[in-house]
């Protein structure tokens, strides 16, 4: 939310500016009230002075200038204000000429007539100049009059008094006339520049305000457009949720079935006929993945990881994935890893995977001939740190010069019957891409038209401890099962789609562990209490309680044996929020739907057997 309290005060000067305005224009009825309380109190302590002195006709004269200019600011507040500012300088005009007449001319009272002008000025403004200039002129004829009657009683001879008392009144009317006349000038206009800048200043507010409205509007228009949009992602994030889980929930079941029955020795017929819906299941649920993930990358819901994993293994299961494709074209495969690489680093493995898959898979779909593989190399090493280089080569059908910055953006592939020759999203180099800078790493492509190609992928990890590693891949993923070491142990599978219990069930059996299924959260708990269970398996989406309610109600169970049990999550929704909330409600670990059989195998073996 943007803060407008600043704004909003200075635009609220616009106010003040015109209090300003009016201010100035009230300068007259301030003079008057001023001057005239002013004079009245003066009169009013020479009233009190020369009554003392038993002057009665001077208290006489003080006591009604005392009255009548106390009566003045009445008379302007009635709404006579001109007729008021003119009786005040009448008054002030007779009150001089009086006391001049009174107290003579060695008292220099006269002189009181220079403020008396400007006092004319000060009370009318430019609108009353007629009035500001009977004023001005009432006070310098009273000032020429007192002149006339001291010069007169000087004696010079008839010609040299008249024209030397002419002389010296003219220039008195003249110099006091352009005196106050350039004054008054002087004050219009620094009145007038005054209010310019008021004015101006007032527009200016006047348009802040305006501004100010504008920019509270967009305000609450991007406000709006925020809920928009975060009601967007929320329900984009629901609708990749519903997605991943309602489409992997069969892929589960048809991968796990093909798995199944090929460990079931059928026919070489049959097993080339497997061979191809396993193929053909893993295929689409890549290109499933590959929807959700760029998905998820477009709306920044995507996760990285930092665990210990062993490389030389995930190598391993990346080649071992593309055996059958690869063997069926009869192209070879190679593995390369140099000497000086840690067996064990710290980083995302999962991520490492994915971007590997997309391009060996790219390599083998394009390449009819040669061979395909992956190079491992040391780029950079400094202390704890390490810079990997993995080089996917392939002597496959290359890439033109011309085409090869624009395969890595979303939906590109490098001719526009790729797709149909050889299928795919064309998000699978996009989604490289952008999964290698978000761990700041680097991707770039070598190829020639006709000679094959290689992708270069630079990514930086930690060393890690030779014997830390994560569950999923402390052991090889080709490594045999051993059903003797969980024979006799009991797991609890909770899961209400029927098709999905049989798939686990069938999995479960040639483990030899004993499977209890409960098709809810509340028949979960129940059947905890009863049964002697040594883990259990708990899908996440399920009628009258779902998996998180039944975990909570399980670790909140006062047995401790029962309420410590290992809960793995069954979830057919890899996204960020969902295992986080996994842990968060107080499961041990999560099982991503459709799974691997040997990850199911080391979870169940670590859990029941090695951590007791």
């Amino acid at each position: 939310m943007y803060s407008l309290t600043g704004l909003k005060d200075f635009a609220s000067a616009k106010d003040l500016v015109g209090d300003r305005i009016e201010q100035i224009n009230k300068t007259g009825l301030v003079v008057l009230h001023n001057v005239s309380f002013s004079l009245s109190a003066v009169g009013l302590l020479f009233l009190i002075a020369f009554q003392i002195n038993n002057s009665l006709s001077l208290s006489w004269f003080f006591l009604s200038i005392t009255v009548a200019f106390a009566l003045i600011p009445m008379l302007a507040r009635k709404g006579f204000e001109k007729v008021s500012k003119f009786l005040l300088l009448a008054y002030v005009d007779l009150c001089i000429l009086i006391l001049s007449a009174v107290f003579g001319k060695d008292m220099l009272i006269q002189t009181f007539y220079v403020p008396a002008c400007g006092l004319s000025i000060l009370l009318f403004n430019k609108e009353h100049i007629k009035l500001r200039n009977l004023g001005i002129g009432m006070a310098v004829g009273c000032y020429l009059i007192l002149d006339y009657v001291i010069f007169d009683q000087v004696v010079f001879s008839a010609g040299e008094g008249l024209v030397i008392k002419w002389s010296i009144l003219a220039a008195a009317f003249v110099t006091t006339w352009m005196t106050f006349n350039k004054f008054s000038e002087t004050k219009e206009l620094a009145e007038e520049q005054t209010q310019e800048l008021l004015k101006e200043t007032q527009a200016l507010n006047e348009e802040l305000m305006q501004k100010k409205e504008e920019l509270e509007e967009n305000v609450r228009q991007l406000e709006k457009a925020k809920k928009k949009i975060e009601a967007g992602s929320k329900a984009k994030s629901e609708f990749l949720s519903t997605m991943s889980h309602e489409i992997r929930t069969p892929m589960n079941a048809i991968i796990g079935m093909t798995n199944l029955l090929v460990q079931d020795n059928p026919r070489e017929n049959q097993m080339e006929q497997l061979e191809i819906l396993d193929f053909s299941a893993k295929t689409l649920l890549s290109l499933i993945n590959d929807v959700l993930d760029f998905s998820k990358i477009e709306s920044g819901k995507i996760e990285l990881e930092k665990v210990s994993f062993n490389l030389q293994n995930l190598l391993n299961g990346v080649m071992e994935s593309f055996r059958f494709t690869a063997d069926k074209k009869g192209v070879e495969r190679f593995l390369e890893i140099s000497e000086d690489i840690p067996q064990t680093i710290v980083g995302d493995p999962n991520r490492l995977t994915q971007i590997l898959n997309n391009l060996l898979s790219n390599s083998v779909k394009f390449t009819d001939e040669g061979r395909v593989g992956i190079r491992v190399d040391v780029k950079q090493q400094q202390g704890g740190q390490i810079r990997l280089l993995f080089s996917v080569e392939d002597t496959g059908i290359g890439i033109s010069k011309e085409k090869q910055k624009e395969i890595f953006n979303s939906f590109t592939q490098e001719r526009a019957e790729t797709s149909r020759l050889f299928g795919g999203t064309g998000l699978g180099l996009a989604i490289s891409k952008r999964l290698v800078e978000l761990q700041d790493g680097e991707i770039y492509v070598e190829s020639e038209k006709g000679e094959g190609s290689t992708f270069y992928v630079e990514l930086p990890f930690v060393i890690g401890d030779e014997s830390s590693g994560d569950i999923s891949s402390s052991k090889n993923e080709n490594e045999k099962a051993t059903p003797e070491s969980l024979e006799g142990k009991t797991v609890l599978l909770v899961e209400d789609n029927i098709i999905n219990q049989k798939v686990m069930m069938r999995f479960l059996e040639r483990l030899n562990i004993k499977t209890l299924v409960a098709e809810n959260g509340e028949k979960a708990v129940d059947m905890l209490q009863e049964n002697d269970i040594q883990l259990v398996l708990m899908d996440l989406q399920m009628p009258v309680m779902d998996g998180y309610e039944a975990t909570q109600c399980i670790r909140e169970l006062g047995n401790r044996k029962k309420s410590d049990i290992p809960i793995v999550a069954l979830t057919a929704a890899a996204l960020k929020e969902v295992k986080e909330k996994v842990f968060a409600a107080g499961m041990n670990d999560y099982l991503t739907k459709p799974f691997n059989p040997s990850v199911l195998q080391n979870k169940l073996e670590y859990y029941i057997l090695e951590k007791k």
